[in-house]
């Protein structure tokens, strides 16, 4: 399970890397998307009391939501819902 998960990781980094680096300024549009991914996850965590359903805040949600950005915290929390 461990080599499924670094295998993923490697290939959405690897897909991370080509879509930040055909931007113009591929180093300022991925230090914005980590940090919009991280402010959007701590802000679900803070309020997670009002939701009902809350993310645990750890290295694979950290990894995701600096990665994916803002549609990743929203699919893990979707996923939440869901499952």
């Amino acid at each position: 399970m461990e080599a499924i998960s670094i295998t993923l990781a490697a290939i959405s980094l690897f897909f991370y890397l080509r879509i930040c680096g055909s931007q113009k300024k591929p180093l300022k549009s991925m230090l914005l998307n980590s940090l919009a991914g991280l402010t959007v996850l701590v802000t679900i965590s803070v309020i997670s009391g009002f939701m009902g359903c809350g993310i645990a805040v750890n290295h694979t949600t950290v990894f995701l939501s600096t990665t994916l950005g803002i549609p990743g915290v929203v699919g893990m929390v979707l996923i939440k819902f869901v499952l």
